[in-house]
């Protein structure tokens, strides 16, 4: 899932980058951001509300990922991405997992 995020994200900003320069520059800054954004949160303070605001944080991430290479023009790799992300957290879920681990 993770790569498939990164992907999407770089994909997308190199599509939006005007010139090579800009191209590359929003290719790595993209998925930075995204990830800094995923990774700046402990969850684990939340107490009981951490695991659902975990679900809601990656699912938000994978959307927008998702939603990236819609914009970028590749609106089934998107809808593809949407999709796994929602079948693969549910799998987590009915196997008994988390994705918290404590």
């Amino acid at each position: 899932m993770e790569l498939s995020i990164v992907l999407a994200f770089a994909y997308c900003g190199f599509q939006t980058g005007q010139n090579t320069g800009m191209k590359i520059l929003l290719a790595i800054a993209a998925p930075v951001v995204g990830f800094g954004f995923w990774g700046a949160v402990d969850f684990h303070q939340a107490g009981k509300l951490a695991e659902p605001l975990r679900l809601l944080e990656e699912l938000i991430i994978s959307g927008l990922a998702a939603t990236a290479l819609i914009v970028a023009g590749l609106p089934l790799f998107g809808v593809a991405l949407g999709l796994i992300s929602i079948v693969y957290h549910g799998l987590i879920y009915l196997s008994g997992e988390r994705l918290l681990k404590h």
